[in-house]
């Protein structure tokens, strides 16, 4: 019998390389696998909200002094450091969270609102610092830094009222107030009535302001920018002066002598001691205005009780003095003028003394000084 030789049968190539291509297949899904997974885990971890977790933990620790930003417009009394400060005394202490703001949302620069307590009081803004694609760049990987802190303008509770005349200057905080601040309201002294007549004279205004978080430091100056004293008082939150007096100065001292011979001359006008005093107030014509008031009282005067007046000898001045000066603008002042006018009676040869103490009041009219008004302060005789 003849012998039968059998054949090795090899393994299928087919199933070999099935088999290495399985391998690869679950090599190549792990592996990609892995990779999807580094990835979204990177994306999850690069949103902003992550971000706004470890800013908030930030917060906690060192404040936000360095991001702060006013949304909206401030007192402008007041600094941007006094609305930051507070600002952080409304977080300070408190629970700090925040949720998604409100609204249409930059991509670039995700917005959130900032809670204390429960109470919304702010924006955090963030900003990207760095981004790259991933994923098939189906996916942004980013980085997030706080970009600002935009608190609203907070209203205080504090306001000012101040009333001073219209030649003095308010500071507020070391800030020049101005006619933003004035109310429009305007008060004549009643003392100046009659001088209206003839100059600008001094009015009253107000200047206010509210809003302020801060009792506010006020200062006043007079009309050459010195001090003037003035006297505050707080209540309820709202600082109040009312300045309704005047600084007095230095007089020159031709004006001072000006004054005295006029006022003299004009006592002499009454007392029948000024040639021509009994036919017309010509001797004291020149030192008032043509229409003036105390023309027509002189001259009612003249014509109807001069014959009273006691005859007497040339009167003399003692005791004369010129002061309380007060120059309210380039055009306007007042002082005040008091001596004793000695007379000795030619029927009885007594001494009669007249005491004179006025305030007059004078306005500059065509380059010239006129009385426009006298207010008798003391009136006595012995």
């Amino acid at each position: 019998m003849a012998s039968r030789t059998r054949k090795k049968r090899g393994f299928p190539l087919f199933w070999f390389l099935y088999g290495i291509f399985v391998i690869a297949m679950v090599i190549f899904w792990v592996r990609a696998g892995i990779y999807v997974k580094k990835c979204l885990v990177r994306y999850e971890a690069s949103q902003p909200r992550n971000a706004m977790d470890a800013i908030l933990v930030d917060f906690k620790q060192r404040g936000m002094d360095d991001y702060m930003s006013i949304e909206g417009e401030i007192s402008r009394f007041e600094t941007e450091e006094q609305f930051a400060k507070e600002f952080q005394g409304r977080v300070k202490g408190k629970i700090l969270f925040y949720g998604q703001a409100k609204g249409f949302q930059d991509p670039a620069a995700p917005k959130y609102e900032l809670f204390a307590d429960g109470d919304p009081v702010g924006i955090v803004t963030l900003k990207e610092t760095s981004s790259e694609p991933a994923f098939l760049n189906l996916l942004t990987i980013s980085q997030w830094a706080l970009d600002k802190v935009e608190m609203p303008s907070v209203k205080g509770e504090k306001s000012f009222r101040v009333t001073v005349p219209n030649s003095c200057k308010v500071k507020v905080n070391g800030i020049l107030a101005d006619e933003r601040e004035l109310t429009g309201d305007e008060e004549m002294a009643s003392e100046f009535a009659y001088s209206a007549a003839y100059v600008e004279v001094p009015k009253f205004v107000t200047y206010e302001a509210s809003g302020l978080l801060e009792t506010p430091k006020i200062e006043i100056f007079d009309k050459d920018g010195a001090p003037v004293a003035c006297d505050f008082q707080e209540k309820n939150g709202v600082t109040t002066a009312s300045l309704k007096s005047f600084e007095e100065s230095e007089m020159p001292s031709d004006l001072a002598e000006m004054v005295l011979e006029n006022a003299e001359r004009y006592t002499n006008f009454f007392s029948a001691d000024l040639t021509g005093s009994k036919a017309s107030t010509a001797p004291i014509r020149d030192m008032f205005p043509s229409d003036s008031y105390y023309l027509d009282l002189a001259d009612t005067y003249r014509r109807e009780d001069m014959w009273m007046y006691s005859d007497h000898g040339t009167p003399t001045f003692k005791n004369e003095s010129v002061g309380h000066y007060v120059r309210y603008n380039e055009s306007f002042f007042s002082c005040e003028v008091y001596f004793e006018k000695e007379m000795k009676l030619t029927k009885t040869g007594k001494i009669k003394v007249d005491v004179t103490n006025f305030r007059l009041y004078y306005g500059l009219l065509d380059g010239k000084w006129k009385i426009i008004d006298i207010v008798t302060l003391l009136t006595g005789e012995e």
